[in-house]
């Protein structure tokens, strides 16, 4: 395993945070359309297919919210708060 510094590891994660958030978002815009063109593709081609992913994304999503409802909540009220003593 190699030996690193964790302090230079958050130098350089932080020098380098706009260079990093921008690389993300565009890369987030190139693959989108792919993604969801694909979706489209099997959308016409295989109905039932899309139906099985769709719904068990919807499944996915729902647990999710049911087990970590308490900590969404109190970020979605942190950030109201923060919004209001703006």
């Amino acid at each position: 395993m190699a030996n690193y510094d964790p302090k230079k590891k958050k130098e350089y994660y932080l020098k380098n945070r706009e260079k990093r958030l921008d690389y993300q978002n565009e890369y987030y815009r190139k693959t989108k359309y792919s993604y969801s063109r694909k979706l489209e593709v099997v959308k016409v081609l295989e109905p039932e297919e899309y139906e099985t992913f769709k719904n068990r994304v919807k499944d996915y999503n729902k647990e999710y919210y049911r087990k970590n409802k308490a900590k969404i909540m109190a970020k979605r009220n942190a950030r109201k708060a923060a919004l209001k003593t703006q």
